[in-house]
């Protein structure tokens, strides 16, 4: 669980398509004035905000979705009322009274889904703003109290929502199908001081009190360290008084919470001293703890382990020291962020093994307390909010799928209102802010209550094939019998049109709860898949790529513009029969297209872009033989400005001659009207220049001018700017830092006298020119590096400078021994990050006591985290002339989408050190520092990494 005290980023990560299934609304106008409300007192307000009159601003079907308005400086607020996909629903004027300062906003009876309510007024400044707060229209989910055996919890800490606030905040989580809440409030140092005295502050009372009114179960956390015990305990004295302690808590609550977790993340973070993160220190101290809770509450649930993502080899000590015979149940924080959800199922599937090795053959439950992405808007840590909505989802449907007992969302309420900061944004809500007076939902608040409705008392039955590993069919049986499958796809790069087989209607939910029914025609329903799920109540016999009705949209558009969507009926896959014909209708645009077998037809619909940057959504009604058989999906980036442009490095290499060059690319995202390019100043380092004359970039068109920048040494980073001049007088600026990176073609060998060979004419990575440090200095380590590549492999070769060479012990200890760090990204450094998801390996090449390998930290989709199979690790240690060699063979398929066929990819790498204090046998996330070129390697940035290209 995070703290306010806690430094460490968890990335986040992955992105994607708005909501697919909704209902076409009518765009309106309502006015209205604060002589219509109740009177409302006088307010006191220095800004615009939206005021929250009902709970959450969650309301039910059929009921008018009504805001406040407080202003300080404005006679009248204009309002606007948005759907999930970015479509204008509502709009209007609030007459603000001119005693109270307040207004009325009513947007009327909206279909179920996600809205947002945007105000624009007069701040103190005097300055015109934008205030907007999240609302939703939704059916309750499954009442606490009726459901003990749902896996559906959450964290909350009642520090960001105190008193009246915290009884709102767990309403709202029971409305969405929450029965379960993992909370801070019995650490150690708050409970018994001074020493050998136990007390019960008021507002754990009331925390306590108010779940159980709730019918919500609590989790309460057993741990962190008290200054009479000399802090994390490691002594048998100490882990006595945790005894003392955790029975204290467990007497207090047997009655009214159900269940304690001894510590948080103790591997992971949240242990230190000679303790730090040793599984023998935690078998004991988890001991303790479990005889104390059972002494005095037997029927309470102890949960043991909660570990930072899922270590293997630190479980297995744990359970070879009897951890096992102290938990009643396992719990787990497998965070995934920025990447994508899917993988879990992996690390679930070893953690089984494990126990069922050490337990006689037996399981225990698995919970999975922790687990969320940031909606923050800092590059390179957190998501966006639809990305955040689509994570939440599917990872739900994969821990249901993969069989945890207990699912605890991080967390409830965002912690802090910095919308940058990573460990403000977790929330499936937001807190009151400046813009609104009260908690309001975001989208994954919404996602959440979806599944917690379709699936709480359904259980997995199995996963269907597809015919693509990245179409996901999950179907589910409820315990009266009915089915859900819930499909949706993990490659956000593209749409997947499906067909799915039934002999009846189907009945389909969208990720945030709108639905509609699809008549099969020819048994048949079409549906594109994104990564936002879907559940379909129906028989499904099948699900198969189909594209006979797709749409399309340009990749990015401008705001304030009509976007031109393509409309497609592909028969291509009919030689013979009839033609087909399908009507297409987005938001009130409608086109009937109509192919012959073995043809394909399209139209073009212009639908309005709307003026709100990032992802809009465009969903598109087909009905096929006058039957609604299907949706077809697809989204655009509306961008504020028209045209941009942007700088990357350019790089070629012919025998000994090297050109570097930078690639200045103008984009016109406009679909209406060309762009005039006048010229292009540009800096990189000291070196300027200007790229004379220019041209004309088409709509929806690009286009790139080039500058040779010479004399420059290789893979060394350097600011850089350009500035495109247009002729109607506007100017277009990007920045960025790199350098010119080329991976030339070499199959290099570590020969027997410990020398690489191989290598002529490849440049090299020289660290103590190109690198920098954290944690040691140039006398502890300083490296030279080489990248090269061929059909078969990714090579980093290196002669690295260290006195002192400690191995690991295990393999599996890389990340925190003395190691070759390689991390490596498709396309540019952080591509994907907050928009469709990235994709990164981070992988740490070495020798170790058990052999030499690579063992992968991270890794995208379904990949397993562990040893990586087929790589090739040679190490050659000089002992006296203090060297270290290495010559590492990463192979392509195993760091897959790239290839040898993609020349340009992101990298980074690092030469590792371990901690020069041997600790107890066990493996420390925190090593003594590194060396790095990229630096985003151990600082989980991807960001930082640096753009290289294949040279042939």
């Amino acid at each position: 669980m995070r703290h306010r005290h806690r430094s460490r980023w968890r990335l986040s990560g992955a992105a994607v398509t708005l909501a697919v299934l909704s209902t076409v609304l009518t765009v309106g106008q309502v006015q209205v004035s604060a002589a219509d409300s109740d009177a409302p007192a006088a307010v006191a307000t220095d800004d615009v905000r939206v005021k929250v009159t009902t709970r959450g601003n969650v309301f039910d079907p059929g009921q008018d979705a009504v805001f406040g308005v407080l202003s300080a400086r404005d006679t009248e607020v204009p309002w606007t009322v948005r759907d999930y996909r970015g479509r204008t629903v509502q709009q209007g004027t609030a007459a603000i009274d001119a005693t109270t300062r307040e207004g009325r906003i009513d947007a009327g009876r909206l279909p179920l889904g996600y809205y947002t309510v945007t105000l624009r007024g007069t701040d103190a400044a005097g300055t015109t703003v934008e205030r907007t707060a999240g609302f939703a229209v939704m059916r309750p989910g499954p009442d606490p109290r009726d459901t003990a055996e749902s896996m559906f919890g959450v964290n909350h800490h009642y520090r960001s929502t105190p008193g009246a606030e915290w009884d709102d905040s767990t309403a709202i989580a029971a409305r969405a199908g929450i029965n379960a809440a993992r909370v801070d409030v019995t650490y150690w140092n708050t409970i018994e001081k001074p020493k050998g005295t136990y007390q019960f502050p008021e507002t754990t009372e009331h925390v306590t009190d108010n779940l159980v009114e709730r019918g919500q179960d609590g989790l309460y956390l057993l741990g962190f360290g008290n200054s009479d015990y000399g802090g994390v305990p490691s002594t048998d004295a100490a882990n006595e008084g945790f005894r003392r302690y955790s029975a204290a808590v467990a007497a207090h609550y047997a009655d009214r919470i159900p269940a304690f977790e001894v510590w948080n993340e103790y591997y992971g973070g949240f242990s230190s001293g000679v303790c730090s993160q040793s599984a023998k220190c935690y078998a004991r101290t988890l001991a303790a703890a479990y005889d104390g809770v059972k002494s005095v509450a037997p029927g309470a649930t102890v949960v043991g382990a909660s570990s930072f993502k899922v270590p293997l080899d630190w479980f297995e000590e744990l359970f070879q020291l009897g951890g096992l015979e102290h938990m009643d149940a396992l719990s787990i924080h497998p965070y995934r962020a920025p990447g994508a959800p899917e993988g879990v199922g992996l690390d679930i599937a070893g953690l089984k093994e494990l126990m069922r090795k050490y337990n006689d053959g037996r399981e225990i439950p698995i919970w999975i307390t922790e687990q969320g992405w940031t909606s923050a808007t800092r590059e390179g840590i957190g998501v966006s909010e639809q990305v955040q909505a689509e994570s939440t989802s599917r990872a739900l449907l994969e821990a249901k799928a993969a069989g945890v007992a207990k699912y605890y969302w991080y967390d409830l309420v965002n912690d802090g209102d910095k919308p940058a900061n990573g460990e403000h944004n977790f929330g499936l809500l937001r807190r009151g802010n400046p813009a609104a007076t009260a908690m309001n939902p975001k989208p994954a608040y919404l996602a959440y209550a979806t599944v917690a409705r379709e699936l709480t008392t359904a259980e997995f039955d199995r996963r269907l094939p597809t015919g693509d590993e990245a179409v996901h069919a999950y179907r589910f049986r409820d315990e009266d019998g009915p089915t859900t499958t819930v499909l949706w796809s993990s490659d956000r790069r593209e749409d997947k049109p499906v067909r799915v087989r039934s002999d009846g209607p189907v009945e389909v939910v969208d990720m945030l709860g709108a639905e509609r029914v699809l008549e099969p025609v020819d048994g048949w329903v079409y549906l594109t898949l994104t990564g936002e799920p879907v559940f379909l109540h129906a028989a499904v016999g099948s699900v198969r790529e189909s594209p006979l009705v797709s749409i399309s949209a340009p990749e990015v558009s401008a705001a304030g513009e009509d976007v031109p969507v393509t409309v497609t009926v592909d028969n291509r896959g009919q030689s013979a029969g009839a033609a087909r014909t399908a009507v297409f209708e987005i938001e009130g645009h409608r086109a009937t297209v109509s192919a012959q077998p073995g043809h394909r037809a399209g139209a073009v619909l212009r639908v309005p872009a709307g003026d709100v940057p990032g992802t809009r959504g465009l969903s598109a009604d087909v009905t096929i033989d006058g039957r609604s058989a299907g949706v077809a999906a697809t989204d655009t980036q509306v961008g504020r400005e028209p045209v941009v442009v942007d700088v990357s490095p350019d790089m070629s290499v012919v025998g000994r001659v090297r050109t570097d060059r930078l690639k200045v690319t103008v984009s016109n995202r406009s679909a209406e009207e060309s762009a005039e390019v006048r010229g292009i100043d540009w800096s990189f380092g000291s070196v300027t220049g200007t790229i004379e004359g220019g041209g004309t970039v088409p709509p929806l068109g690009s286009r790139s001018f080039y500058a040779e920048v010479g004399g420059q040494s290789p893979f060394a980073v350097r600011p850089v700017s350009v500035t495109a001049s247009l002729a109607d007088g506007a100017t277009l600026t990007d920045s960025d830092s790199f350098g010119f990176s080329p991976i030339m073609r070499a199959t290099p060998q570590l020969d027997d006298e410990g020398q690489l060979t191989g290598l002529t004419n490849v440049p090299k990575i020289d660290m103590s020119q190109v690198g920098t440090y954290s944690g040691i200095t140039a006398d502890e380590a300083d490296a030279d590096l080489w990248a090269t590549w061929d059909e078969q492999n990714l090579y980093v070769s290196a002669v690295v400078r260290e006195k002192d060479y400690r191995p690991a012990k295990k393999l599996n200890w890389l990340p925190a021994g003395e190691s070759i760090g390689i991390g490596v990204q498709p396309g540019k450094p952080g591509e994907g990050l907050g928009a469709w998801g990235a994709e990164w390996y981070m992988l740490y090449a070495g020798e170790s006591l058990e052999g030499s390998g690579i063992y992968a930290e991270s890794l995208p989709r379904d990949y397993p985290v562990g040893a990586v199979e087929g790589a090739e690790v040679d190490v050659a240690r000089d002992d006296v002339a203090g060297t270290t060699t290495y010559r590492v063979a990463v192979p392509w398929e195993r760091i897959a989408p790239l290839s040898p066929d993609d020349a340009s990819f992101s990298l980074t790498l690092t030469v590792n050190k371990k901690h020069p204090v041997e600790r107890d046998n066990y493996r420390q996330l925190g090593i003594d520092g590194w060396q790095t070129w990229g630096d985003g390697l151990n600082n989980w940035k991807l960001v930082r990494y640096q753009q290289v290209e294949l040279q042939r």
